[in-house]
């Protein structure tokens, strides 16, 4: 989101990183490697773990979604800026992380361990065997059928979330038992912890719909919906009428983008602005991504002033972000550019 601060850009890809992520792969290379080879480790799982949520992005990229990247301490999440419109998009974003780090960093190491280049020192030969261990077991183990790993995504997907949870249910607690049986403490956790996380999971919907009983407005889709006045009758009425009125227009407006439609897709972000209960930095960002995209520069620089004025801080966003590309070339670019670090 606009007023996530990213640390660097990488293709136009934000991205961020949590004092989480290093704390853990510290954690996890601590006993077996010491110096500057822990050090490289964690480099290994760093470079490793953004290739693999990289893939992510940039197949989001593909289906015009504007995605950023957080890497954390269960490894790290790639963030689309709307839900995926099928089945397939689903799907292929979610392999394509684990394949993109395996064709691009794992089979090659695997091929080079055991060359002369690799064997030349121990150091060398520990760096290439840990580059191709990360990078072909954790994709392969990224995707079991366990949510929220990428095959448990697969899953839900082809048979739906209710039944991938209880799939994970089971996958997990049994990789937990095989993990002590081995002695692999740490797995045995975190295999653990994905069955609790989605036991609880489980409980949850089944509540929320009985609270929510069957007056529960449908959601807002393109085809309810005709063009002009009705979009603003429409989300006039959602944000009066019902309390999740700004999350459901928000997810309006990003499906009216999404469609090619800009300058609905402006309206409808001005008027969440004005609203301001789904916060006025996004609502600003989004107005001028879309009044960009509408071939309306002078304003969408106006709008991307007010979301400085919100407190949009994040640089390499303004710096990589597609729906922009027109402004870069405006007069008007700059001005706005360097009020932002």
């Amino acid at each position: 989101m606009a007023h996530d601060r990213a640390h660097v850009s990488i293709g136009g890809v934000p991205v961020r990183v949590d004092w989480s992520f290093w704390l853990l792969a510290v954690l996890l290379g601590y006993q077996a490697r010491e110096g500057w080879l822990l050090v490289a480790w964690v480099a290994v799982v760093l470079v490793s773990v953004l290739v693999h949520e990289l893939g992510h992005a940039f197949t989001l990229r593909l289906f015009e979604q504007r995605p950023h990247v957080v890497l954390y301490a269960f490894g790290g999440v790639t963030f689309g800026s709307a839900p995926h419109r099928s089945r397939a998009e689903s799907i292929i974003v979610s392999i394509a992380g684990p394949i993109t780090a395996l064709i691009l960093l794992g089979l090659p190491a695997y091929l080079l361990r055991d060359s002369s280049w690799a064997l030349q020192s121990y150091d060398r030969y520990v760096v290439v065997h840990d580059i191709a261990w990360v990078n072909i077991v954790w994709s392969i183990a990224n995707l079991m059928p366990v949510l929220p790993l990428d095959g448990g995504n697969v899953t839900a997907s082809l048979v739906g979330e209710r039944t991938a949870r209880i799939i994970s249910i089971a996958v997990a607690a049994a990789g937990a038992l095989y993990f002590l049986e081995t002695g692999n403490q740490f797995g045995a956790l975190f295999a653990a912890l994905f069955a609790v996380m989605n036991f609880t999971s489980l409980q949850q919907p089944s509540g929320a719909r009985a609270a929510a009983g069957s007056s529960t407005p449908s959601p807002v889709t393109l085809a309810d919906i005709g063009h002009g006045d009705d979009v603003v009758a429409r989300v006039t009425q959602l944000l009066r009428a019902t309390p999740d009125g700004p999350s459901r227009a928000g997810a309006f407006q990003r499906q009216l983008h999404l469609a090619g439609r800009f300058p609905e897709a402006a309206t409808v972000a001005q008027m969440l602005y004005t609203d301001g209960r789904a916060g006025r930095q996004q609502a600003a960002f989004d107005a001028a991504a879309a009044l960009a995209r509408a071939g309306r520069p002078d304003e969408a620089l106006w709008w991307l002033d007010r979301a400085v004025d919100e407190g949009l801080r994040n640089g390499p966003l303004l710096d990589g972000e597609p729906d922009l590309a027109p402004l870069r070339s405006s007069p008007g670019w700059w001005r706005v550019r360097q009020r932002v670090p």
